[in-house]
Parts: C-alpha cells; structure tokens; sequence
C-alpha cells in the first residue's frame, strides 16, 4: 500500500524468529508475522511506560517523603503507624 511513512524492514534472524514463536504462543489467533511484530512492539512500549511511571512515583514519593507535606500528613492521620523510611 502506497505510505508517505517510514517503513522498516527486519530480517527473520534466529532471535527475531525466537521472539515470534514467544509472540504466536501468547496470541495463538494471530498468525502473521506482521501483527505478532505490532502486538510485541505494543506490549513493549507499554511495558517501558508502566517502568517509567513506576520510577516517576517512585520519585515523587521520595520527595514528598522528606517534605513537611509528610510530617503534617504524619501527624493529621494520627493511625499509629511509624512512618516508612
């Protein structure tokens, strides 16, 4: 089909070929190469975005931790709990 977008091509190399029999046991429905290559490269990407957010809470979490947000939370909630350190 005519596209004025990039193409890519990739070489069925034993790797790639390892990665497509991963994908066709996972989506037994999906028979082509082309949309197993698609539905990998979608769960990819949404694995890198949930490990991006991860690290983003993480961080922000840290920073909230040691400010005085936190010891006017700590004090308000009054459940007993020790503060995470």
């Amino acid at each position: 089909m005519p596209t004025t977008l990039e193409r890519t091509t990739v070489t069925h190399t034993p790797p790639v070929r390892g990665m497509l029999a991963t994908a066709a046991r996972r989506w037994p429905e999906t028979t082509s190469p082309r949309e197993l290559m698609v539905r990998l490269m979608s769960e990819g990407a949404s694995s890198l975005r949930e490990h991006e957010l991860e690290a983003a809470y993480a961080d922000a979490y840290a920073d909230w931790a040691v400010s005085d947000d936190a010891v006017i939370w700590d004090r308000a909630s009054a459940d007993g709990l020790e503060p995470a350190v």
